[in-house]
């Protein structure tokens, strides 16, 4: 009992801080980014010292996988409305574990994505650039001001 309520609390997680993530990279309007992701990749780029070019090849790998994630974080979304009106409702254990199932399915598939575009913005960057990207919290960086 306890295994399965640190996995969906786990899963949970994970989907909350990949929100952010996807949420900024998905919600770009048509014909161009919006005041809030631009500000967002200035910050990345000036974290990274990257070039104009390479911005423009990691918006490029961004947009390519927009809509996927876009599509994902949706159904991850309602299907945890679901799950939480099952857990509230008093619906059986059995429910609730194919609902939560459904839940890290999703996120899952949220993960493989941007695993996959992480690995497609790899070798757009320095290595000192990757490690930064790594050590800063990925692409939108530390929350919250510089951390010890």
């Amino acid at each position: 009992m306890f295994a399965a309520r640190s996995r969906w609390l786990a899963a949970l997680v994970l989907g909350a801080a990949l929100t952010a993530t996807v949420a900024a990279s998905a919600d770009e309007p048509p014909g161009g980014m919006s005041p809030h992701r631009a500000k967002m990749m200035t910050r990345l780029q000036q974290r990274l010292g990257a070039t104009d070019e390479q911005m423009k090849a990691i918006q490029d790998v961004q947009s390519k996988y927009a809509q996927s994630q876009r599509q994902v974080w949706q159904s991850i979304h309602a299907n945890q409305r679901e799950l939480r009106q099952l857990a509230l409702n008093g619906a059986d254990q059995a429910t609730i574990q194919a609902k939560t199932a459904e839940v890290s399915q999703l996120l899952s598939q949220a993960l493989t994505l941007r695993t996959q575009s992480l690995q497609e913005i790899s070798p757009l960057l320095t290595q000192e650039q990757r490690d930064k990207l790594a050590q800063d919290g990925g692409m939108h960086g530390r929350r919250g001001g510089p951390h010890p």
